[in-house]
């Protein structure tokens, strides 16, 4: 999650999910933002969609296995279109009796233990609303794609502090994982600068009890690569589009180190 638009969300998403399939794990991605980036980058044109995310959260038939697409054997997605965007207020009524922030959570639980899901990895919108707090209600872990500019550290802080309240209200095992630099030049000063900072600003939590405590900066960076811009447009993971590429290799270490690491985003 991320606040703030085009950094690298949806691109870390997909490649992430489509890297730790190739590692043998099993993958469902969660399309959560109206624009269904994730969707149409794995090929899924929104126009042909029967169901989306959108009747699952506010059908109460419409279960997981109904929206759901596969990709591959190891690859799931659960897919979005524009009338997600109507959501929040189709969510209204649930809201007085704190139902709605638990819609994806009750909808979802129970098809990642049927179908024996490795890792479930959420793309979520560009917005700290409702979709956004029903992720963190699902999830046990954040990681927070962002790009080595200051004004990224400045948002940096409000995102925290939205997932501390929803630790504190909705979701008590909720962590912060660590932060993957996306589009990353590190040969520039300021990239240098601002990894500075945010090193030393995660580890000036390390004694807090924040739901940040542990986080740190996910290695590799990601470099900046055309192939990855370019993908999308043909429906394709960089792993279909150009598997040899800077940023397929990137993406390729970063699931291995979240494996090794022990990290389930």
């Amino acid at each position: 999650m991320n606040q703030k638009g085009g950094v690298g969300k949806t691109t870390t998403t997909v490649n992430l999910g489509a890297a730790l399939t190739g590692l043998d794990q099993r993958v469902l991605l969660i399309d959560l933002d109206p624009q269904g980036h994730l969707s149409l980058h794995v090929g899924i044109d929104p126009d042909t969609l029967e169901r989306s995310m959108y009747d699952l959260f506010t059908d109460s038939a419409v279960t997981a296995a109904d929206v759901v697409r596969k990709i591959d054997d190891d690859l799931s997605v659960l897919p979005a279109e524009v009338n997600l965007a109507g959501v929040e207020s189709e969510l209204a009524s649930l809201s007085a009796a704190g139902l709605s922030q638990r819609v994806l959570r009750d909808k979802v639980l129970p098809f990642v233990a049927q179908e024996k899901f490795d890792f479930v990895l959420m793309d979520c919108p560009p917005s700290l609303g409702l979709l956004t707090i029903n992720a963190l209600t699902l999830a046990g872990e954040v990681v927070v794609p962002m790009q080595a500019h200051f004004l990224a550290l400045q948002g940096l802080s409000k995102l925290l502090e939205t997932v501390g309240h929803i630790k504190k209200s909705l979701n008590p095992a909720l962590v912060v994982s660590g932060i993957v630099l996306c589009m990353h030049e590190g040969q520039t000063v300021l990239a240098g600068e601002v990894v500075a900072d945010l090193k030393s600003f995660l580890d000036s939590a390390r004694s807090m009890d924040v739901p940040w405590r542990y986080a740190r900066l996910l290695e590799p960076a990601i470099r900046r690569n055309i192939k990855l811009a370019e993908s999308p447009s043909f429906g394709k993971t960089i792993f279909d589009y150009a598997p040899w590429c800077p940023g397929a290799n990137d993406y390729r270490a970063l699931a291995q180190s979240l494996l090794d690491s022990g990290t389930k985003a």
